[in-house]
């Protein structure tokens, strides 16, 4: 009859309920009372509603174990194709079946979010390579089209990283398109708040900060745990990029128990030192000091030269916001030497801005003027944009006369925390009475 044995022991219990719930054929037996009527209802919706239950829930386990052996799956492979050259690579996904599963192209674009801080060229030829295996991945056309869209949108992270916005912004839309055309193909494997985390980075990157804001809440009710740390601390950048520094703190603190340290080292590090820094902005140096142990402990676990660079430009900042100011300096000058040898135009701008007010609370004008002079290599070699390079020009002139106040060189640090997520923000002086 091509029935599975399941089908037939339903009937067969279905036929024995029907057994017990009759009279027997000669009419003598007692009638059914209203409570035991009553009763066998209440047992044939039970069992209903138990199936109901239990039928969805192996289903989503059946699923789940299935996804989890494909991804154990991908990593192997990835491992595999790692190793070989980028043109073996695709001749192996070309000739290969194997090469072509949903969960190898999962795993090839979520290593080009971890190439793109280092090299925005492999990122984009990997997620090239995860477009193709989209592309010949076995499965309903639908699923196909799915599988392209959370790729695609890969790729306009890809292209953001590079600086390529009208790129990123392209691929986007057309990467929502292949997501919602293949979205009855998808049986929930793709984790949709990867799609809109990815779409919210990339709207903060095009200063559409409210959309931003909007795309990180609802990839934040969308996601099941697994990349709700990462969310957040996009969240935090961009209330940094909008100047609201309590938000973004609190974010912060959300955000840092759900990284963790021994899977995810640099984003934890990171957070941690943007939290610290985000304190002593607030003038909560006090706090921040209970947080720099976890931040040299990172660090050193880590072992780069340039992380421990930085630790000592937060004690620095630390010791500055608790007044002691001659060890605020020694750190400041530390730093600024380490950064100039490395040309890191950004950050040595911002250390040379902190040791400033340092030296200007101390009534030591002379000292800025030189620091001043000391940084015209930035204008030389152009490492910094536009609106940063004019502000740094205005407290270039105000140093060179001896005019610049602590009060506005404060204001100069706040703007290049802010202008590091929003290169396009100008600088502008806001009066004294104001900034109380």
């Amino acid at each position: 009859m091509g029935l599975p044995p399941e089908t037939i022991d339903n009937t067969l219990a279905a036929l024995a309920a029907n057994r017990a719930a009759g009279r027997a054929p000669d009419g003598n037996a007692a009638p059914r009372s209203p409570a035991d009527r009553r009763i066998e209802a209440v047992a044939v919706q039970s069992g209903r509603m138990m199936t109901e239950l239990v039928r969805p829930l192996l289903s989503l386990l059946t699923m789940e174990g299935k996804a989890l052996q494909e991804r154990q799956r991908a990593d192997f492979l990835w491992q595999q194709l790692k190793g070989k050259p980028p043109h073996e690579r695709q001749v192996l996904v070309e000739g290969s079946r194997k090469y072509r599963s949903w969960a190898l192209c999962e795993r090839v674009a979520a290593e080009s979010i971890e190439a793109a801080a280092d090299s925005p060229e492999q990122a984009q030829y990997l997620v090239g390579l995860a477009v193709r295996i989209a592309e010949l991945a076995p499965g309903e056309e639908a699923w196909r089209l799915r599988l392209q869209g959370y790729a695609w949108v890969h790729a306009s992270n890809a292209r953001r990283v590079a600086g390529d916005l009208p790129g990123a912004d392209k691929a986007l839309s057309r990467a929502k398109k292949l997501w919602e055309a293949g979205a009855t193909g998808d049986p929930g494997l793709l984790n949709e708040s990867v799609v809109l985390g990815l779409e919210a980075t990339l709207r903060s990157a095009q200063r559409r900060f409210s959309e931003a804001l909007r795309r990180i809440d609802d990839a934040l009710a969308a996601d099941c745990g697994d990349f709700r740390g990462r969310l957040l601390l996009a969240k935090a950048r961009i209330f940094g990029a909008l100047g609201d520094a309590e938000k973004s703190t609190s974010t912060l603190r959300e955000a840092a128990p759900l990284i963790d340290s021994h899977r995810e080292p640099r984003i934890a590090l990171g957070l941690r030192f943007e939290l610290v820094v985000n304190l002593c902005l607030q003038d909560r140096a006090a706090e921040a000091a209970l947080k720099l142990g976890e931040v040299q402990e990172l660090a050193e676990q880590e072992g780069k030269e340039l992380d421990l660079v930085r630790v000592v430009w937060l004690r620095g900042k630390v010791a500055a916001g608790l007044g002691r100011k001659e060890e605020a300096r020694e750190a400041f000058e530390q730093v600024r030497r380490e950064l100039e040898a490395r040309k890191i135009a950004i950050d040595y701008a911002l250390v040379c801005l902190d040791l400033s007010v340092v030296l200007l609370d101390q009534g030591r004008a002379a000292e800025v003027r030189a620091i001043s002079l000391e940084m015209l290599w930035i204008f030389r070699e152009q490492k910094v944009h536009r609106e940063a390079l004019a502000a740094l020009q205005v407290f270039c002139d105000a140093a060179r006369q001896e005019v610049a106040t602590a009060a506005l060189v404060r204001q100069l640090i706040q703007y290049f925390y802010r202008a590091q997520h929003d290169p396009e923000l100008r600088f502008e002086i806001i009066p004294r009475a104001e900034t109380s």
